[in-house]
């Protein structure tokens, strides 16, 4: 059982590299961003390879369940991704508070003319 589930999670997450790849291909993700993709991928495909040593890190910090060491990596990345999304998007409000206010000005100067 356990082996025909680490063979889908290597289908998914090889699937998800190209995935990946493909987005940067088509410009719709940058090199940064698909390495980052890439790099997060590839370690899930070791943490579904190689699970003994996901075991002996959560030994290591005194973590009984291997599922708690995932969910705990979970909620870290989760917020990671939040963060950025927030930043990303307080900047892109900027952009465009800055364009509506050019094209404002911009349009009462031509009504001044008139």
């Amino acid at each position: 059982m356990i082996l025909g589930l680490q063979f889908l999670a290597v289908i998914f997450a090889l699937l998800m590299v190209y995935l990946a790849y493909v987005s940067f291909r088509r410009k719709e993700i940058n090199r940064v961003e698909a390495g980052i993709w890439t790099l997060a991928w590839s370690i899930a495909l070791l943490m579904v390879l190689f699970p003994n040593t996901l075991r002996n890190f959560a030994e290591t910090f005194f973590i009984s369940r291997l599922l708690d060491v995932l969910i705990m990596g979970g909620f870290v990345l989760i917020i990671t991704m939040v963060a950025i999304a927030y930043i990303k998007t307080r900047q892109v409000e900027k952009k465009i508070e800055e364009l509506v206010r050019k094209l404002a000005l911009k349009d009462m100067k031509l009504n001044k003319k008139k």
